[in-house]
């Protein structure tokens, strides 16, 4: 019960609920455990409910006709994934596949459609997601038809500016949350491509590099890169 408290109270879907729901929402969870590159659904599978990372990191993605992989976002500890289900009631829209061992709580469809009806506050909270996720799909389809792969990365280094940048020297470091294939999977790009774009920022003092560290020398030009 106390792996399943913890992981309900860590997910923003659940901000807000007094503790009786709370209560009720652990007596409808489940907890189940994926290994590391295990599908924990694919496109087209039934919606059945929706499920909370309590430990680890989840991939969701899409594959092409032609067999590639574009991932759409990852979700870590307190992000739920799969929600879309619950008002569709229908398909799973895309792969989730597990990138490192991870612990869920899975919540079956139906039985979380009877709290929803009776909560105002987890209503709003589920719209308030579905928003999120509709404005970061927004974001990345206007990426991918409009920015060209520089854009795309330096943009991606902004983002990591703004979210965990830390200031050495004059100049900024970030680490990079992702190996280069995934990357590339997320830039609509192949890794070859990632990192030839680094290598020209580098050659020209956009940015330096050490393993996955990127270290930002020219904030201006990175954001005139980003701007396309």
């Amino acid at each position: 019960m106390d792996k399943l408290q913890s992981g309900i109270k860590s997910c923003r879907l659940f901000i807000g609920l007094p503790e009786e729901d709370l209560n009720e929402l652990c007596s409808i969870a489940m907890y189940r455990k994926f290994s590391r590159g295990e599908v924990i659904f694919s496109d087209g599978n039934a919606g059945e409910g929706f499920y909370i990372v309590v430990n680890g990191r989840v991939k969701i993605y899409k594959i092409g006709p032609d067999g590639r992989e574009q991932i759409l976002h990852f979700v870590h500890n307190g992000d739920p994934f799969g929600e879309v289900t619950l008002f569709a009631g229908t398909a799973y829209p895309a792969f989730a596949k597990a990138v490192t061992d991870v612990e869920t709580l899975f919540f079956q469809r139906d039985d979380f459609k009877i709290l929803v009806e009776k909560n105002p506050q987890l209503s709003l909270n589920m719209i308030a997601i579905m928003s999120f996720h509709l404005r970061r799909f927004a974001t990345l389809i206007e990426d991918l038809s409009l920015k060209d792969v520089p854009a795309r990365v330096a943009q991606y280094l902004l983002n990591l500016v703004s979210k965990s940048g830390r200031e050495v020297d004059g100049t900024v470091e970030v680490e990079l949350d992702l190996s280069k294939t995934e990357l590339a999977q997320r830039l609509g790009t192949i890794s070859e491509t990632i990192s030839r774009t680094l290598g020209k920022m580098k050659s020209t003092g956009v940015i330096d590099t050490n393993g996955k560290k990127v270290i930002v020398l020219d904030m201006d030009m990175l954001e005139e890169i980003a701007s396309g």
